[in-house]
């Protein structure tokens, strides 16, 4: 490494995170702007970041990074949801993959023009997606539970795949380029490309139940420390992607993909604590290796992008990626418009980026060696492709991440895959009061689900028949994925911790539409909450007591003033939560009214009258 390489990675992780800060807030995926950020400082711009500085160790860097978005990945993949639809996450991974590879290197060929080992190997790198853009879009558009599995599934599981079949090719590639076409060359291809995959799993899944006794023996202490967690679980990690990486190369890919599925499956203590610290290091990790990767673009030879480019990526993403996505979902669970929409959503993101930059570096470092068995004219055509590939790739990033930004939601609306019309009500707090509402509600058709940080409250009321989900409210990446049906309309924060209650009624009022949150907890909301309190000033717990004493009881009237307090009204299966900018008093004549009311006294019986006899 240079001496500006300490330079280079403190100005790309300082930038990076200040920028993707901004893109949170915003809500838009953060690569185009690292991406712009990275030439702005780089070789092309300010000259103040240059990843050409880290020399070797960049592809070492590139490999660890990668390794760490992975395993955060197969963290996050939720296997209820996945089993959903197995048959199109298996078939787009296998299938699937396998004609998006033909696909691009066909395209490749014949649109860019680039020579066919180069083409296939640029095929080959456009087979994963990725889940640092793919994430934040759905997130955004909320598509049906069904489509989101697959997307996401896609994304995490793709992304191995992709990096082992593109350096397996690259090392055919090398191989055929100082030896020639051998009668061996395909035995020895066959064994390169299975190799990493099968050597990886292997190691992954020991690793993966190691590291899974390891995160149970600490939840099971006393008090476990979620620091504890957190530096078990990097341990396994990048300890994992070591052992791989000294066996075969790019084993510790396909291993620590297999080991992150595994030690997902942990019930522990601290598993939201894991995530979030886990996502903040993927944040990390994506946002410096853009910045570097960025910085070594030169941005005059964006003057040589043509048409042909244009047609490249329009030919991926309306051409090779339809046809891979309706062969690969044959049979599935999937309907026809979430199909359509998978057709036309395939983002490419930093891990496309980071194999395509060490493969074009490796074929460089092959073609210079004298013992290369190409002609001086073949050469020259080669290494003028291999040139090209960081130019093709930049641009395939900055267009499918555009059309899957702008052109999505349009698509989505166009197919119907939004999820629902909003319809299901989320209750947050497992509480009687809660139940007793989602037992009503049920009654009418309208979808609930109960969340509770407490295992005893969710089995109570998974006894009663209600979808019960145990989770932590107050961690939002854990509500966006796995928490909240994709079709939530309607939140009501309400568990009687006022923390609690307040972060996650920020979090749905930031996510629905105004109007559509509710909270009642210890003490009055503020700010801009205050416009969703429903407790009239009176403290949950009192509530809640009141309910158990039987001096309250949930009930449903067709008059808003026969109730004590609304909580909203049914029309057919449709509800609509009461919140003081609902105007109860407005609601249509034919509405069902749901809240509480005074328990009917007892009547006490009166004496017979007495006669003298």
């Amino acid at each position: 490494m240079s001496e500006s390489s300490a330079q280079s990675i403190a100005l790309a992780l300082g930038v990076s995170a200040i920028v993707s800060v901004f893109c949170r807030k915003l809500r838009v995926p953060a690569l185009l702007p690292l991406l712009f950020c990275g030439v702005a400082l780089g070789t092309s711009g300010l000259h103040l970041v240059d990843g050409n500085s880290l020399g070797h160790a960049l592809k070492g860097f590139i490999t660890v990074a990668i390794g760490l978005l992975i395993f955060e990945g197969a963290l996050h993949l939720n296997r209820d949801e996945l089993a959903r639809a197995p048959r199109a996450v298996w078939g787009l991974l296998s299938f699937g993959a396998l004609l998006t590879w033909a696909g691009s290197s066909i395209a490749a060929h014949y649109i860019l023009g680039l020579s066919i080992p180069i083409a296939i190997l640029l095929g080959a790198s456009l087979i994963v997606t990725g889940p640092t853009v793919v994430q934040p879009i759905l997130r955004y558009l909320r598509v049906t539970p069904r489509l989101h599995a697959v997307l996401a599934a896609e994304a995490v599981l793709a992304d191995p795949i992709g990096v082992v079949v593109t350096i397996a090719t690259l090392s055919v590639i090398r191989l055929y380029f100082l030896q020639g076409a051998e009668a061996d060359l395909a035995g020895h291809g066959a064994w390169i490309f299975s190799r990493p995959l099968l050597i990886g799993a292997v190691i992954g899944t020991i690793m993966g139940f190691v590291g899974r006794f390891l995160m149970n023996a600490i939840s099971r202490t006393a008090k476990p420390e979620p620091q504890l967690v957190n530096l078990t679980a990097v341990g396994i990690c990048m300890t994992c992607v070591g052992i791989g990486e000294a066996v075969t190369p790019e084993g510790g890919l396909a291993a620590v993909t297999v080991c992150g599925i595994i030690m997902a499956r942990a019930r522990i203590t601290g598993a939201t604590e894991l995530r979030a610290f886990k996502e903040l290091l993927a944040v990390m990790l994506v946002g410096t290796l853009f910045i570097l990767l960025a910085s070594r673009f030169d941005v005059s030879r964006l003057k040589g992008v043509t048409w042909v480019e244009a047609q490249f990526i329009l030919a991926l993403i309306f051409l090779v990626r339809p046809v891979a996505v309706l062969f690969s979902s044959f049979r599935s669970r999937l309907e026809i418009g979430e199909r359509l929409f998978a057709s036309t959503f395939a983002p490419r993101g930093i891990v496309a980026l980071s194999v395509i930059a060490v493969a074009a570096d490796e074929i460089t470092i092959a073609l210079q060696k004298p013992t290369t068995k190409l002609a001086p004219d073949t050469l020259q055509k080669i290494l003028g492709d291999v040139e090209r590939l960081d130019l093709i790739m930049f641009v395939v990033i900055a267009g499918t991440v555009t059309l899957a930004s702008v052109v999505s939601p349009v698509l989505a609306w166009i197919f119907r895959v939004k999820a629902g019309e909003g319809g299901t009500v989320m209750l947050i707090g497992a509480h009687p009061l809660s139940m007793a509402l989602a037992q009503r509600l049920t009654q009418h058709g309208i979808p609930t689900r109960i969340v509770d940080s407490s295992q005893e409250s969710i089995d109570i009321a998974a006894s009663e028949g209600l979808e019960a989900i145990l989770g932590d409210a107050t961690d939002y990446r854990w509500l966006d994925d796995f928490g909240s049906p994709h079709d939530v309309g309607w939140v009501v924060a309400w568990t009687g911790n006022h923390d609690v209650d307040q972060l996650a009624a920020r979090w749905a009022d930031d996510r629905l539409d105004k109007g559509h949150t509710a909270i009642w907890s210890a003490k009055r909301a503020r700010a801009s909450l205050e416009a969703a309190d429903i407790s009239a000033g009176e403290p949950l717990a009192e509530a809640i007591a009141r309910f158990e004493r039987q001096g309250q009881v949930c009930a449903e009237s067709d008059r808003a003033d026969a109730l004590t307090r609304v909580f909203g009204w049914v029309i057919g299966e449709r509800f609509t939560l009461n919140v003081p900018t609902s105007h109860v008093l407005k609601a249509p004549a034919k509405a069902t009214f749901i809240g509480l009311a005074d328990s009917a006294p007892t009547p006490t019986p009166t004496p017979a009258p007495t006669t003298n006899k």
